[in-house]
Parts: structure tokens; sequence; C-alpha cells
């Protein structure tokens, strides 16, 4: 890595946290709940763990100032830091891909190197998985206008989804109003619900149009989920990660409840799976329960790790 040519073997791994354009400061980062979550989980691995801005990058001299929390004093400092030995990434805007290439060239490992994923690729690699299609909702990557209303028309409730969309910003969920009385579109903007009746197929066209610009999309069938009080859909979402041997592992299984109404579970509240599913079934038997857990964790076991390869054929192909 970058620094290992300079740094003792055994001096701590240095991990620079990028947190985006906007330079917090350090009571910022003190009360910030993810950034506290990391410091937690640093104690097991021990790596030195730093915060830092854009803004707070010397290209020339090759370092930057960030944030740490130092165990023994329980207080956060700001100094300045060499290039790390890894960089994650947990904000974008302005030069941020500028920066993360000047770090790709110095040899500076991404702990999450991936931006998004094109749906429609995705969803074709995953498709040639024996173990998995079955599982995967219909997905028509589309082009025109007259693609968009073939796959509505053939796959009824349906999600329109940007095809290098992320964090749901770029989702709409379409379904038929009954007696022919046209469709009802649900989407975010700025994080606000917009619910829109289309009168007929043409006025529905526009609407997606006037959403998605001229940004290439998929239209996948709509799952039915969970759904608890006030019209919150619920999902189940596997964090998988590498280990040693190069093997996807599964590190951990949440049930993300979405906001009130919402078309998505994003921006959603997150909780631990096991625990969460009473609240989901309260009329199930712990046996029930017991089973249910069994299940969802045979179901993640063998077929999200065995996407192990469709994963590396994306990544390969540069999305």
């Amino acid at each position: 890595m970058y620094r290992s040519i300079t740094a003792s073997s055994t001096a701590p791994r240095l991990v620079g946290v990028y947190l985006g354009t906007r330079t917090m400061s350090l009571s910022e980062i003190s009360n910030h709940i993810r950034i506290r979550k990391l410091v937690e989980a640093n104690k097991e691995v021990g790596t030195s763990l730093a915060f830092f801005s854009y803004k707070e990058v010397d290209l020339s001299k090759e370092e930057f100032t960030g944030a740490s929390f130092d165990v023994k004093k329980k207080s956060w400092t700001k100094r300045s830091f060499p290039f790390p030995d890894v960089v994650y990434v947990r904000g974008r805007g302005g030069k941020t891909k500028d920066l993360l290439e000047k770090f790709e060239y110095l040899g500076i490992k991404r702990i999450n190197p991936i931006h998004a994923f094109n749906k429609g690729e995705l969803f074709e690699q995953l498709i040639q998985d024996p173990n998995v299609r079955h599982h995967l909702p219909l997905t028509v990557s589309v082009e025109q206008k007259n693609d968009i209303k073939s796959a509505i028309l053939k796959l009824g409730k349906v999600y329109v989804k940007a095809r290098d969309g992320r964090r749901g910003l770029h989702v709409m969920r379409v379904e038929k109003l009954s007696k022919n009385s046209g469709y009802l579109c649900t989407y975010s903007i700025l994080g606000k619900l917009v619910s829109k009746k289309a009168d007929n197929m043409e006025h529905l066209l526009r609407t997606i149009r006037s959403f998605f610009g001229d940004k290439k999309v998929v239209v996948q069938k709509a799952i039915d989920l969970v759904t608890i009080s006030n019209n919150r859909l619920v999902d189940f979402r596997a964090e998988v990660q590498r280990n040693k041997k190069r093997e996807i592992d599964i590190v951990g299984v949440c049930a993300r409840a979405g906001q009130p109404h919402s078309p998505i579970t994003t921006h959603s509240s997150a909780y631990r799976y096991d625990t969460y599913l009473p609240k989901l079934f309260p009329r199930y038997t712990t046996k029930q329960l017991n089973s249910l857990k069994q299940n969802i964790k045979d179901f993640f076991t063998q077929n999200l790790c065995g996407c192990g390869e469709s994963i590396r054929k994306i990544r390969r192909n540069g999305h």
C-alpha cells in the first residue's frame, strides 16, 4: 500500500474516512452517530482512524487534516496525517471523483471501490445463476418510450429506476388504479414524498420523462413486501464483505422499515432482523419465528454468497 513504503510494519494502518466536500467541525463529527459507530467498531481491529473532507486535503504535500478520537483522553482532535493506506468513502460531491482518482494513482486502496451498479447489467448477470434467477423480479431495460409502455402493460405494478441511480434518488413506483381510472405514480424529490395521478398512459409517460429526464431506465416488476403501520414497507438487506480468503461472507442482516407511504425502504430505519421479527409478525409463535429466522439465514447463505462471480463481472466492466 501507499504508506507501507515508509511506515513501520508494526504501526497501525491508517484508514482515512472521506466525509465529502463539506468540512465538518469537531462538534459535528463527535455527535455524528455513524462516525461514533465506526470509532466503536475500530476498537476491535485497532487501525488508526481519521475523518476528513475534500478541502482538508493537501495534494502537494500528500497529507490531509483529519479528525481522530483519542481513546485514552476520550476526546476528539484535528491534526495532519500523511495520505492513508486505505480510504473509506462516506461522502460525495464537488471534485470528489478527481480526488479519488488521485488516491488510486498513488496506489491507495478503497474499501468501497464501486460507486453504483448498472441495474440492467446486474440483472443480466444474476439471471445467469440458476440458484438466484427464480428469486429475481422480472426486469426490463428500456430505450424508447414504447418500450416503457410495453413493460408497464406487461408487468402491472412496477418500479421504474434509473439504471445508474443510487440511494433511491431516481425511483418511481407505478400502479394501475381500479376501474381504468389511470395510474398512480409515487416518488421522492429532495426527501419529500410525491404522489401524482396520471389519467392515461400518455400522461404517465410524460410524468416518467419529466422525472427521469434523459436517464436510461429499467422497469422492474414490484415485489409484495411486508407492510406495517402508516403503510411503511419493510425489506431485509444483507451486508457482505470478502474475508481473508477473498470469499464473500455475510457480516450482518437488517430489516429496513421505510418512511410512511414511501415506495422504497431507502432513507429508512434499520433494525437487527432477528430481534425485529416479533414486531413484524406479532401473532407468530416462538417456533414459527425461529423457523422464519432460519429460512432467512438459509436464503442469504445459499443464494447471496453464490453471487460472487456475477459481482466480479460487473466490477471488471467498470460499473
